[in-house]
């Protein structure tokens, strides 16, 4: 999460920031949200595959439209190749989803890089 990021920036780094007389704005704009963003992008990409399960489980429980409420009506007509077809579609749209986020993290996180 953001806040174990935040505990765990580098001390020396803040007193860095200290000795150049950074005002606490300037060290929280310049130092500690750029050292906490890592952890920050890979809490936001968890919470996205929880937020997938989340909408699965929805939509089967009690959607009237959807992925779910096909692959749950599928079910009920017994059409197993909707419901494959189903499953392989929510497959689809997480990896994609999540593979925007990680270009996303990987774009915003180049200045690692450069060092």
């Amino acid at each position: 999460t953001l806040a174990s990021g935040i505990e765990q920036v580098d001390r020396k780094l803040l007193e860095v920031g200290e000795l150049f007389e950074l005002d606490a704005g300037s060290q929280i704009l310049r130092i500690i949200l750029p050292a906490a963003l890592p952890s920050w992008i890979t809490a936001l990409r968890s919470g996205l595959s929880l937020g997938w399960m989340f909408v699965v489980a929805a939509e089967l429980m009690g959607a009237s439209k959807g992925l779910g409420f096909l692959m749950y009506d599928a079910q009920q007509t017994s059409r197993a190749d909707v419901i494959i077809a189903s499953i392989v579609l929510f497959a689809i749209l997480g990896k994609v989803s999540d593979g925007l986020l990680a270009l996303g993290g990987a774009h915003l996180l180049r200045y690692q890089k450069a060092g």
